[in-house]
């Protein structure tokens, strides 16, 4: 932890510590230069920034470089929602995402979500992004052959293990998603982090050297539940999740 930049050591504040004896140390070591040129110079920030703003505008979310006032939403229900979109959106963009969803960073604007991100984004591996894919997908469509198949894909599972070990890890995530899947859910993040250290003390027992990856997965799961917490709204995730995929699905 003390080698890296204080703005991501603020936002991995959150992220369960054992999770960091299972991280790659060498490919986190090499990200960190590019880590300080996009906080410190913003590199790549101005591209990525075109282009998620009219990926993300049919999600009533419009990209902005400042805040004009806290995160106090009046309707907080679509605020929540907004928010689930946004993270959603950004998980299956082609073109990469930003990472942190706090509160800071977020605004209402009559029916809109206004995000001004910071410098800190980053692209999934092509191999996580699939795999992360087929977890939610398998997730909301009760599919357990393909949430099996994305834990896998992801480099969170292993065909190796015995079948009891990948069932335990599958329980450990369904778990994590909570109430998503049967109805409308609240969110809090000390439960967030209880259900993460889990999963994340389950994976150093197995010994799986997770990816970059699945800490920045991390820090957008986190400040996002930070935010979503502020609105103490309740919401169906599982509706929204389902409507991003339809309109992503949808285009040519």
């Amino acid at each position: 932890m003390r080698i890296l930049p204080g703005v991501l050591k603020e936002l991995l504040k959150h992220v369960p510590t054992v999770l960091f004896e299972a991280v790659e140390w060498s490919v986190l070591a090499s990200e960190l230069p590019k880590l300080s040129r996009r906080i410190i110079q913003k590199e790549g920030y101005s591209e990525l920034f075109a282009k998620l703003s009219s990926y993300l505008s049919p999600f009533h979310i419009e990209l902005v470089t400042q805040m004009d006032k806290q995160f106090e939403p009046e309707d907080k229900k679509l605020a929540a929602e907004r928010i689930l979109a946004l993270y959603f959106a950004q998980l299956f963009s082609p073109h990469g995402l930003f990472l942190d969803l706090g509160p800071s960073h977020l605004e209402m604007s009559g029916t809109d979500l206004k995000f001004s991100p910071s410098g800190i984004w980053t692209k999934f591996n092509p191999a996580f992004s699939d795999g992360i894919t087929d977890i939610y997908d398998g997730f909301y469509n009760d599919d357990d052959k393909l949430f099996h198949q994305g834990l896998i894909k992801s480099g969170l599972s292993s065909h190796k293990w015995p079948q009891k070990d990948r069932d335990e890890l599958a329980q450990l995530f369904k778990s994590h998603f909570g109430a998503s899947a049967t109805g409308e859910m609240t969110f809090d993040l000390d439960t967030f982090k209880q259900s993460f250290f889990k999963v994340a003390d389950f994976l150093l027992k197995k010994k799986v050297m997770i990816s970059t990856d699945f800490l920045y997965l991390g820090i957008s799961l986190v400040t996002m539940y930070s935010s979503l917490e502020k609105t103490k709204a309740s919401v169906n995730v599982k509706k929204i999740y389902l409507d991003v995929k339809k309109h992503l699905d949808s285009k040519p």
